[in-house]
């Protein structure tokens, strides 16, 4: 029933809610610069997920009161936290779009992709290669399918080379590739997905 704002400075959290069945549901990812909590501050309603830290995490935390107050006296602070609220709203639809019409493999793909270009960070000694701080029981979570497929979506990825994973990471070896080989599957090819539906992905 709390209605304080949290704004991350340094560090990552994870946004997480209780399914029906008793397990957790990852729902995103947040890091420094990025604002949670706002929407209970805003409509007075109560919380709707957990956030976790992943990690330090430095953070100023804002009452309901100081953080509605700032909206009404700095109108360009107001819209861009409708701008990135939007944005959050935006993300979910398209994921449930998603689950809703594509396979695993694509669903992956585009989860990664998307935290990616979001979250991620350079590895130092590969070219173009960017580090996701994400697990694959998480990755899981985030596209809604069952952690035996996602791993032998990600082991696929891995034999070609488009991926890498170790502990607690996903290395994107080159997002372009990446990105052209789910362009390819979004395009078209109703056939290609129709296979990788068929494979268990």
């Amino acid at each position: 029933q709390s209605s304080f704002v949290v704004v991350l400075l340094e560090g990552w959290v994870k946004v997480t809610a209780a399914t029906e069945n008793g397990h957790f549901a990852l729902l995103a990812i947040r890091r420094g610069g990025d604002l949670v909590g706002e929407l209970a501050a805003i409509d007075a309603l109560p919380r709707m997920a957990t956030v976790v830290a992943a990690g330090p995490v430095r953070a100023t935390v804002l009452s309901a009161e100081a953080f509605l107050g700032c909206l009404r006296r700095h109108p360009l602070v107001h819209q861009v936290v409708s701008g990135t609220l939007g944005a959050k709203f935006r993300a979910a639809t398209r994921r449930r779009v998603e689950f809703a019409g594509y396979p695993v493999a694509l669903r992956v793909m585009r989860v990664i992709l998307e935290l990616g270009q979001m979250y991620g960070r350079p590895v130092a000694d590969q070219h173009g290669a960017v580090a996701i701080p994400l697990t694959q029981p998480e990755i899981a979570a985030l596209v809604g399918a069952a952690e035996p497929t996602v791993h032998k979506v990600l082991r696929d990825l891995r034999r070609r080379g488009l991926l890498s994973t170790g502990y607690r990471s996903v290395i994107i070896r080159d997002p372009r590739l990446l990105r052209a080989e789910l362009a390819c599957l979004d395009s078209g090819s109703r056939a290609v997905q129709e296979n990788y539906r068929a494979a268990g992905a």
